[in-house]
């Protein structure tokens, strides 16, 4: 039997969401839950993001169960899987409701901005019947995890530097802008940037410390709108750094990228590349090599691996809530660099 979802918050990332589910032969998407009265009523248009907003559906979303409150949702005995992407600020209240209900959890990235919030989610986690995934995409994007394989094997020998580079037009599709409100969201550096961080994580292993250099202004009056960070590790020959804005105008649009130098090749990948994405340059080649990895997003993904892990009642080893809460740390450690000037060292 397909695994039953319900949808917490149908904003981008919850629009992006359903639409995989609804290709997804082994999941079924079955309720939902917003407060917007014209969401609730079925009424799922308009929105936005990054990578632009989520295709038209070949469904209608009067047809599932519209549940006028999470909790509603959470007492269901037809949800299997609920799925939160509610604003950032939400995250940790509903999925500790969501796991005391019995039911599993998939939830949206970052697990929360405050470390101490984050922990208790994962201590819920342990306690839980149901098991709780949080959905750090870029372990699954598809040329991300070619990288992190190059890495791992040495195909190219060991790396010399790593560039991380994130960057975007200011986020203005947000209910009731919430997103732009740093208190709320933690701004560029939880929302954006935290990709990045946890991707280095995964990859080259908790740093030793962390100097950030930040701003804001332009698009938050308090947050950190923009980051650069350099990740401190014992092998002095190493350097990892990430960049991540969300303050340029809005022609801008988005882009992600990487550069990483190996003993014996250069990879270098740019979402602005179509087709032509990720180039593999070899030493003494003339030309670049063209990888090509599969055709799908992290998204997708990320929402595979979890439904799969559910059907063979394991529990997600690729991402944890203890990751999940690593990473709140390690962005808090950033934080604490920009406003402090200093190095910060970095005990997980």
């Amino acid at each position: 039997m397909a695994i039953r979802v319900g949808l917490v918050g149908v904003g981008f990332m919850g629009k992006t969401h359903a639409d995989i589910y609804l290709k997804n032969s082994k999941a079924q998407l079955v309720a939902f839950c917003d407060q917007d009265a014209k969401k609730a009523a079925g009424d799922w248009s308009g929105g936005g993001g990054n990578l632009g907003d989520a295709k038209d559906k070949a469904f209608d979303p009067k047809s599932l169960k519209s549940h006028a409150t999470p909790e509603a949702l959470f007492a269901d005995p037809n949800v299997d899987l609920v799925d939160i992407t509610l604003p950032t600020y939400m995250h940790a209240k509903y999925v500790i409701k969501a796991l005391e209900a019995g039911k599993n959890v998939l939830c949206e990235k970052p697990l929360s901005t405050d470390l101490k919030e984050a922990q208790a989610v994962v201590a819920a986690a342990k306690k839980a019947k149901g098991k709780l995934m949080v959905a750090q995409c870029m372990r699954f994007w598809p040329e991300w995890e070619w990288l992190k394989e190059a890495v791992a094997t040495k195909r190219y020998g060991k790396v010399h530097s790593a560039v991380f580079r994130r960057f975007a037009s200011t986020p203005t599709w947000t209910w009731d802008n919430w997103i732009l409100n740093a208190k709320l969201s933690g701004s560029a550096l939880f929302d954006l940037h935290i990709h990045d961080t946890d991707f280095v994580r995964f990859v080259f292993g908790e740093p030793k410390a962390v100097f950030s250099r930040g701003n804001g202004g332009k698009a938050t009056k308090s947050g950190i709108d923009h980051i650069v960070t350099s990740y401190v590790y014992p092998n002095k020959s190493l350097l990892v750094s990430a960049e991540g804005g969300w303050n340029a105008d809005p022609s801008y649009g988005f882009t992600m990228r990487y550069t990483v130098v190996f003993e014996k090749a250069t990879a270098d990948f740019d979402l602005g590349r179509a087709d032509k994405v990720l180039q593999l340059h070899k030493a003494g080649a003339k030309e670049a090599e063209i990888i090509k990895c599969r055709a799908s997003t992290g998204w997708a993904d990320e929402i595979t691996y979890f439904v799969e892990c559910l059907e063979k009642n394991q529990a997600p080893k690729v991402t944890t809530p203890q990751d999940a809460a690593r990473s709140v740390a390690l962005c808090n450690a950033e934080m604490k660099s920009v406003k402090t000037g200093k190095v910060v060292p970095f005990k997980p």
